[in-house]
């Protein structure tokens, strides 16, 4: 019995001795998020993997990372709140070349860029007598989309507002897609007259066009740029445009978008702006997850710029927070020179 304490003793000291020349690159460390993109509220997974590279096992192993405030964390997770969000620790083993991958479900609900970070990694020697830390602050960000809105009073008004831009486009006539011809009756203007088809007729003809023009519609997210304690009124415009936007897809209407907030994590300093159609809304939702309350440039060149860059049927949705006090002579002041439909959505 005593020669077998001794080997034990002996055994551990050695590994203690080996594990305090521990190179620590022979530990490895990758965070990683199982998504960049979300919902609100739609469950998602922050993995980490731990690679022991060594023989010797490691006894206490620590993984500190630092979550942002809006996730929820699991139930019996150790954490300290600080600026910066909150600092968990999770406690493993590992064995000699062992490789341990370890898994936490949490969610977000609150709309924006959400930041992740692997911060750092502690291991102890064979005893638990020393500790090493090993900074990593492997960062990964995750853009939560708006929510899409149930407002009574935006649904009639987006209504009224296609039902406009509807009968429009049934009152246009594309010259370009001519449908045949019929008799004269006397109340057509004479520039409808084909002539050719009289002449072989014997009679007055007049052309039949096709009633198809395809309208679109210029949604524009316009921020004032202010000083804002919270962000709750930006997170309802951009609710607000989602929900637009999926409307107007959903009737087959194109839309293009456009806003001068400034995105955030993004390098583009400029006004920001994308093609929507059904299918391809997934720019759109990750830029407005993005969207911040800090502005590039003004309302009013903001909308000089999507007119200028528009087909000559398109409409307008403006919407911008309740707090712009120029919104609304802009907009009207956009209806008179373009003569289009417009339509503001303050919130």
């Amino acid at each position: 019995m005593f020669s077998f304490l001794i080997v034990v003793l002996v055994i551990g000291i050695i590994l203690e001795v080996m594990s305090l020349r521990r190179d620590p690159e022979k530990v490895e460390f990758d965070y990683s998020l199982s998504t960049n993109v979300i919902e609100p509220g739609a469950p998602f997974q922050v993995r980490s993997v731990i690679t022991n590279k060594s023989i010797i096992p490691i006894s206490y192993l620590a993984i500190q990372e630092i979550m942002p405030f809006m996730a929820k964390l699991p139930e019996g997770l150790s954490f300290s709140e600080r600026k910066d969000g909150y600092h968990t620790e999770n406690v493993c083993r590992l064995k000699g070349r062992q490789r341990k991958k370890l898994s936490m479900e949490t969610m977000i609900e609150k709309r924006g860029v959400h930041t992740f970070i692997g911060d750092s990694i502690e291991f102890g020697d064979f005893l638990g007598f020393n500790e090493i830390e090993v900074e990593v602050a492997n960062q990964h960000d995750i853009v939560v989309y708006p929510k899409c809105l149930s407002d009574a009073n935006l649904i009639e008004a987006l209504a009224s507002f296609y039902g406009d831009i509807s009968a429009k486009r049934y009152l246009i006539r594309d010259p370009i897609l001519s449908a045949g011809s019929r008799e004269y009756t006397g109340r057509e203007p004479m520039k409808d007259i084909n002539w050719m088809q009289s002449a072989r007729r014997g009679e007055l003809m007049v052309r039949e066009y096709e009633y198809n023009r395809q309208l679109s519609v210029n949604v524009v997210l316009g921020v004032d740029g202010g000083d804002h304690n919270d962000d709750e009124w930006l997170d309802m415009c951009c609710s607000a445009v989602r929900t637009i936007c999926e409307a107007l897809i959903n009737k087959d209407v194109p839309v293009k978008f456009h806003t001068n907030s400034v995105l955030r994590r993004v390098n583009t300093r400029g006004i920001w702006k994308c093609d929507v159609s059904s299918g391809y809304t997934g720019a759109l939702l990750e830029g407005l997850g993005r969207v911040s309350s800090f502005a590039c440039t003004t309302l009013e060149k903001l909308l000089e710029q999507a007119h200028r860059e528009n087909d000559s049927d398109a409409a307008f949705i403006v919407v911008a927070p309740s707090t712009n006090f120029d919104s609304e002579a802009i907009t009207e002041q956009l209806k008179r020179v373009t003569g289009r439909e417009v339509l503001l959505v303050c919130m």
